[in-house]
């Protein structure tokens, strides 16, 4: 679990990128840092409920970082984190493009998940031409800066890890597969 630690670490140093960045780029201009830690966890983690213990403490930071409504991004960022695991062990995100359209089209569905959850629980906003608009330009920033991310995410798994990592590790809710060898 030293892996562990480390990715959780490598998550808020990109929280605190992200908020220094943040205040010299206007926000669809910005990338998503820290999320792209979360799906760079989703696509590389090998244990599925581990990814969970990692994922979840790191969307309550945002919370906490970004004054929005607690537990919005802590959800969007879980919901992504799932989708992640479960695409890099269905599809064959192992290329640049496969991984660019996959970042591009999560970061469209996050966006009109924040959206949407600010709508429904506080009456403001909603899914208009502006939110749309907003979300492909955050999806191009975000493509561009998922390559390096998502790298950086394996290499820190790879290297403080206590096991072989594979790169699609099968998915196991808690149960380790074992070699009868």
């Amino acid at each position: 679990m030293k892996s562990a630690g480390f990715v959780f670490l490598l998550g808020l140093a990109a929280l605190i990128v992200q908020g220094a960045i943040a205040r010299t780029i206007p926000p669809p201009w910005c990338p998503d840092l820290s999320w792209l830690v979360i799906v760079g966890i989703g696509l590389r983690w090998p244990g599925f409920l581990s990814g969970l213990l990692v994922v979840v403490p790191l969307g309550y930071a945002m919370d906490l970082l970004s004054g929005s409504m607690m537990g919005q991004h802590a959800f969007m960022r879980l919901v992504s984190y799932l989708i992640a695991a479960v695409a890099s062990r269905q599809l064959d995100l192992s290329g640049a493009l496969p991984v660019s359209v996959f970042v591009f089209a999560m970061t469209l569905l996050y966006g009109m998940g924040i959206a949407l959850t600010l709508s429904l629980f506080s009456g403001q906003g909603g899914l208009g031409a502006e939110v749309f608009g907003s979300a492909l330009a955050h999806g191009m920033v975000n493509v561009i800066a998922a390559g390096p991310m998502i790298a950086l995410v394996e290499r820190v798994i790879v290297r403080f890890s206590d096991e072989e990592v594979g790169r699609h590790a099968p998915l196991s809710l808690g149960s380790q597969r074992r070699g009868l060898g």
